[in-house]
């Protein structure tokens, strides 16, 4: 009987240790902070990447009068927040099987040659923006920065990450 009870725990053991729930996977939102920005008619995507493996942060909102003000303010500092709502506004951690800023991230009609591995949508959170300027010798300098407040992705929660900055200049 013993033998039995003995041979019966040393299998409980074994099988529960090799359960396999899956692959946990940790994503880190440690990214480059300066953002690039690629726009269209309808919609700003701001995002930023990493290699090594080839990762991405994107956030998708639309191109409307109240948007263009984050990229062109009349008052110094402007401020807003955009709501995360799956749609028009989508905040995206993705994985790729290579590269993918030249061929996927702001391209209509995205390349075939670099696939999304994984796709982790942000089903909700909010995304606080400031943008300040200054004008000097006839240029103006925007300084847009973004935070992430109360982030929910399947891999990931959290309350407030910074996103990063988007800079750019142009001649008043």
């Amino acid at each position: 009987q013993m033998r039995k009870l003995l041979f019966l725990l040393a299998i409980s053991i074994f099988l529960f240790n090799s359960c396999d729930d899956g692959e946990v996977i940790d994503i880190n939102l440690d990214f480059d902070e300066e953002l690039q920005l690629c726009s269209s008619n309808l919609n700003y995507v701001v995002y930023t990447t990493k290699d090594g493996p080839y990762e991405s942060l994107t956030l998708l909102f639309p191109v409307n009068d109240i948007n263009n003000l984050i990229f062109d303010p009349v008052d110094n500092p402007h401020t807003g927040t955009l709501t995360i709502n799956g749609s028009s506004i989508r905040f995206n951690y993705r994985t790729y099987d290579g590269d993918p800023v030249d061929q996927l991230i702001c391209e209509e009609i995205p390349s075939s040659t670099v696939r999304i591995t994984n796709d982790y949508p942000a089903s909700s959170g909010k995304v606080n923006y400031e943008t300040t300027f200054e004008d000097i010798d006839g240029r103006r300098y925007i300084t847009v920065s973004f935070d992430l407040i109360d982030l929910d992705i399947e891999l990931l929660s959290s309350t407030q990450e910074f996103l990063g900055t988007y800079q750019w200049d142009y001649e008043l």
